[in-house]
């Protein structure tokens, strides 16, 4: 989640999240809306849409599958490296 978030975004919607729903029943909306309100508190531009990315990764069934974008310099090592 941290690749995907990105490591602020995760950490201010948790922080909010559990603040407000401790020692509460909660549903996934509750953890999409506390994302999509820290993304915001924190100015972050991203073309993230979480009700999308939870539907596909979380609601659907089977294993999730990634499809990676990358190039190798002449050494071996990584020069860029996506996720598509």
């Amino acid at each position: 989640m941290i690749f995907f978030f990105g490591k602020d975004l995760l950490k201010e919607g948790l922080k909010t999240y559990f603040a407000k729903y401790s020692f509460k029943n909660t549903e996934l909306k509750d953890f999409i809306s506390e994302m999509k309100d820290a993304q915001l508190r924190l100015g972050i531009e991203t073309q993230i849409d979480f009700t999308a990315w939870s539907d596909s990764w979380l609601k659907s069934p089977g294993p999730a599958t990634l499809e990676l974008d990358f190039k190798l310099g002449d050494d071996g090592k990584f020069t860029s490296f996506d996720l598509v």
